[in-house]
C-alpha cells in the first residue's frame, strides 16, 4: 500500500497533481487521470464511495470524522474534495470494485456464505446456466432416487444416456454433454448452501455486468494501458514485450499476450471513446464514436440550402494552357433538400473563380426551372459550404469591420442580400458527416472508373497498368491509350452526362426521397416553393447580367502607360489615358468567361470605365502591312486607331485650354518682359482692322474706339499702365 503523506492547499488542481506525485510514494508512475490504471493504492471520491458502501455522504462523513477510513484533501477549482483510499474500505466493497473494473481480485479468504452470491450481483449468463443446472439436478434426483440397491451407478448411466439421446433437448442445448459425477458434485454444492440455486452458478470471473475478469493485477494494467493508449497505436505483441520488460526489471510477475489481450479487449469495452481518442486521434473519435446530430432535412424547400465542396478528379485532363495532363478540381453545388446536382465547373486548382462559375450556373439552372425564364437566376437562403481558403476569400465574404475605401466593395454574399440570401454555414474542418455532397462523391467513382486514364483514389486503389512491375498491363495499357488524357470540355461533357444520370437514379436507401429521383423530389419540391411563398418568390430572382456583374472576380492593380495589366493582357480606355499613371491602385472586376474587357472602379468603389483589352493576342505584328495577313493588318489598324483617337482628343483637348487660357489673360505670353511688342503687335493689328472698316463704311462710325476698348478688356489691369504708356510713346 502507498504511503499517503497530505497535501498542502495549491494554487490550481495542475499544481496539486505535480505535488501529489512528488508527496507520494507509488509503485509506478501515473500517467492518466483514471483509478482504473492508476498507481497501486486507489483512491475514489465521495461519489464513488457512498454507492459502493450503500451509505449516504451524511454517514460518510460521520465514519470518516471517526478515522474509519484513510482519507486525502485534494484542492482543485472546485474547492477541497476528500478521497478515501480503497484499500481502507471493507474487504467485500474492494472485491466488488475489483471485479467491475476488469481487476484480478485480492487473495482472501472467504466463508462459505461469502462464496455463494445471489442471483442480483450475478450476469444474465450465470443466473440462466445457475437455473438450467438446478433443473437437470432436479430431474436426475427424480430418476437415482428410485433406483434399487446395487442398481444406482447402471441408473445413473442410464439417465445420462437417455439425457444425451435428447430426452431434454433444451437443457441439452443450454448445458451440452454433462456426466453424472457432475451432477453428484452440483448435489453437493446444493448441500453445502442449504439448496439455494445460486450455488449452481459458474465460476468464471465474471463483473455484474458480464464482463470477463482477466488475471490482471493493478499494476500490470497501468503498464499495460501506459503503452497500448499512443497515439502511434502499437500492435498488443509490441506491448507485450515492453510490459513484459518492464515487469521483469521491477521484479514483478509478468504477464502472457493471451491475458493482455482479453484485458485489452475488456478495456475497449468498457472504454471505447477513450481508446479510439488515445490512439487514432480526434477524427477518429468524431467520425466513429461521438453521437451525431440528427437534421430534419423535410423542413426545407428547394433552393434554401445549397451545399458545395471540392473534389480531386481521378483521372488527369489535359491543363488548356501548358497542355499537360493533370488531376484538376470538380466545384459542384447540390440542393440539400432533393439531393439534386445543381451546377459545376472544373478548375486546375480549387479556386474563387471556380467556385463562383459553380455557383452562378447553379442559380441560373434553379432560376430557370423555378420561373421558366432562360436568363433568370433564384438566389439561395443559406450557403452550406467549405471552410478551405478559396470559399472564405474576399470575393465572397468582403473585409468585415473596415470601410469601402479599404475594401474596394463588399463581399458577394453581401451583395445577394437584398435577394433574400440569409447567410453563409461553414463546415467544419475534418467532418465530412455535415456535406451531403461528400456522399455525392462517392457515386462519381463510377464515372472516374470507367474513365480509361483512370488513376485511382489512393495507392491501394490504382489500376494495375500503374502499379510497378506490371509489366503486361502497362504493355496493354499502351497499346490501348489508356493514358490519353480528355480536355476541359470533353471532361465538362462526361461530368454533364454522368450528373444527368444521377438526378434520374432513384434513391431507395434515402428516408428522405423515399424511392425518389432528385429530379422528381425537384419537381414536387418546386410546387410546394412557389404555393408556399407566392408573390414572394419573385424577390429571390435576379438577372443574368446583373449577376454575372457580381460574381466577376476582383483585383487591384496600378494603372500604367497602357493602361491596366492583367494576366498578360492590357486594357485600355480614353478615361485611364488621362489619370496619372503609377500613382494609385484601381479597383478591376473582371470575368473569367470574358476577359475581353475588365470593369474599373476608384479604391472608394466608384466606378470609372470599362476597358477593352489593347493590342491583344500577344501585341500587332511589327510588319502588318507588309508580311501580315488580313486579320493582322486590322488588328494594327484598330490599335493606331485608338492611339491616334486619344492623341487628337488630348490635342483637342489641351488646345481649348490654352486659347481659353489665353481668353481669360491667363497665358505665359503676357509677361513684363515682352509685353510692350506683344501689345503693340496686337494694337496696330486692331487699328489696321479699324481703318479698314472705317474706309468701307462699315464701322458705324465707332469701330475703331470699339476695338480699342474690347482689346484693353482682354489685358489685365496690371497691363494697362504699359497701354497707356505705348500711346504716349
Amino acid at each position: 500500500m502507498s504511503k499517503i503523506i497530505p497535501i498542502g492547499q495549491g494554487v490550481n488542481q495542475g499544481v496539486n497533481q505535480g505535488v501529489n506525485l512528488l508527496n507520494t510514494v507509488n509503485t509506478l508512475d501515473k500517467p492518466f487521470n483514471n483509478n482504473a490504471i492508476g498507481c497501486s493504492e486507489v483512491f475514489l471520491s465521495v461519489r464513488e464511495a457512498v454507492n459502493l458502501l450503500g451509505i449516504s455522504k451524511v454517514a460518510f462523513h460521520k465514519n470518516r470524522k471517526a478515522e474509519k477510513y484513510v482519507t486525502k484533501i485534494i484542492h482543485g477549482n472546485g474547492g477541497a474534495q476528500y478521497h478515501v483510499a480503497l484499500s481502507s474500505l471493507p474487504m467485500e466493497v474492494q472485491i466488488r470494485w475489483r471485479k467491475e473494473h476488469g481487476f484480478a481480485p485480492e487473495k482472501v479468504s472467504e466463508d462459505v456464505e461469502k462464496t455463494c452470491r445471489e442471483f442480483d450481483e450475478m450476469s444474465e449468463q450465470q443466473r440462466k446456466t445457475a437455473l438450467d443446472r438446478y433443473d437437470l439436478v432436479f430431474r436426475y434426483r427424480e430418476v437415482v432416487s428410485g433406483a434399487r440397491r446395487g442398481a444406482l451407478l447402471a441408473e445413473k448411466e442410464r439417465f445420462i444416456a437417455r439425457y444425451e439421446g435428447g430426452e431434454w433437448p433444451v437443457l441439452l442445448e443450454k448445458l451440452g454433454s454433462v456426466h453424472w459425477k457432475t451432477i453428484d458434485r452440483w448435489i453437493s454444492v446444493l448441500a453445502e448452501h442449504e439448496g439455494r440455486p445460486s450455488s449452481l452458478a459458474p465460476n468464471y470471473r465474471y463483473t455484474r455486468d458480464g464482463a470477463s475478469v482477466v488475471g490482471v493485477s493493478m499494476a500490470q494494467g497501468q503498464m499495460i494501458l501506459s503503452y497500448f493508449m499512443h497515439g502511434s497505436q502499437p500492435k498488443i505483441s509490441e506491448v507485450v514485450r515492453k510490459v513484459n520488460r518492464r515487469l521483469q526489471q521491477v521484479g514483478m510477475e509478468q504477464v502472457t499476450e493471451s491475458r493482455v489481450r482479453r484485458f485489452l479487449k475488456q478495456h475497449n469495452v468498457n472504454h471505447e471513446a477513450q481508446v479510439v481518442m488515445a490512439r487514432e486521434g480526434e477524427k477518429a473519435y468524431n467520425d466513429k464514436c461521438a453521437p451525431y446530430i440528427k437534421r430534419n432535412v423535410s423542413l426545407l424547400l428547394p433552393g434554401d440550402v445549397m451545399v458545395s465542396d471540392g473534389h480531386k478528379i481521378a483521372f488527369p485532363i489535359q491543363h488548356p494552357v501548358s497542355g499537360k495532363p493533370v488531376r484538376m478540381s470538380l466545384i459542384a453545388h447540390q440542393d440539400l433538400r432533393t439531393r439534386a446536382l445543381l451546377g459545376w465547373e472544373i478548375m486546375p486548382t480549387e479556386n474563387t473563380a471556380a467556385i463562383a462559375a459553380s455557383l452562378r450556373r447553379s442559380m441560373l439552372w434553379l432560376g430557370r426551372l423555378v420561373s421558366g425564364v432562360d436568363d433568370m437566376a433564384f438566389v439561395p437562403r443559406v450557403m452550406n459550404i467549405d471552410n478551405g481558403k478559396a470559399y472564405k476569400s474576399h470575393f465572397f465574404n468582403g473585409l468585415k469591420g473596415k470601410t469601402m475605401v479599404d475594401v474596394g466593395g463588399v463581399g458577394l454574399y453581401d451583395q445577394l442580400m437584398p435577394y433574400g440570401f440569409a447567410g453563409v454555414a461553414y463546415s467544419k474542418a475534418y467532418n465530412g458527416q455535415e456535406k451531403i455532397i461528400e456522399r455525392t462523391w462517392r457515386e462519381l467513382a463510377d464515372l472516374e472508373r470507367s474513365v480509361p486514364n483512370y488513376t485511382g483514389t489512393s495507392i491501394a486503389m490504382k489500376p494495375a497498368h500503374l502499379r510497378r512491375g506490371e509489366y503486361m498491363h502497362r504493355e496493354i495499357a499502351e497499346m490501348l491509350s489508356l493514358n490519353t488524357a480528355p480536355t476541359i470540355a470533353e471532361a465538362h461533357y462526361l461530368i454533364a452526362l454522368w450528373a444527368h444520370e444521377y438526378n434520374l437514379r432513384p434513391q431507395g436507401k434515402s428516408s428522405l426521397l423515399k424511392g425518389l429521383c432528385p429530379y422528381e423530389a425537384l419537381q414536387i419540391g418546386l410546387d410546394a416553393l412557389r404555393d408556399g411563398e407566392g408573390d414572394a418568390i419573385s424577390n429571390r430572382f435576379i438577372s443574368r447580367d446583373t449577376l454575372m456583374f457580381l460574381m466577376m472576380a476582383q483585383t487591384t492593380r496600378t494603372l500604367k502607360r497602357n493602361g491596366i495589366s492583367l494576366f498578360g493582357r492590357q486594357y485600355l480606355s480614353a478615361e485611364l489615358h488621362d489619370l496619372a499613371k503609377g500613382q494609385r491602385e484601381f479597383v478591376v472586376r473582371y470575368d473569367f468567361d470574358r476577359l475581353d474587357s475588365v470593369a474599373i472602379y476608384h479604391p472608394n468603389g466608384e466606378f470609372v470605365c470599362f476597358a477593352e483589352e489593347f493590342c491583344p493576342n500577344g501585341g500587332v505584328h511589327p510588319a502588318a502591312k507588309l508580311l501580315g495577313s488580313a486579320d493582322d493588318v486590322a488588328a494594327y489598324k484598330e490599335a493606331a486607331k485608338l492611339k491616334n483617337g486619344l492623341h487628337r482628343a488630348t490635342r483637342k483637348e489641351v488646345k481649348q485650354v490654352l486659347l481659353g487660357a489665353a481668353e481669360a489673360g491667363f497665358t505665359q505670353l503676357v509677361q513684363d518682359e515682352v509685353m510692350p511688342d506683344v501689345i503693340r503687335k496686337q494694337v496696330k493689328a486692331a487699328e489696321a482692322v479699324s481703318e479698314e472698316r472705317r474706309l468701307t463704311g462699315t464701322d458705324g462710325g465707332e469701330l475703331g474706339e470699339s476695338e480699342r476698348e474690347r482689346m484693353r478688356r482682354r489685358l489685365t489691369a496690371a497691363n494697362l499702365a504699359q497701354l497707356d504708356a505705348m500711346d504716349e510713346f
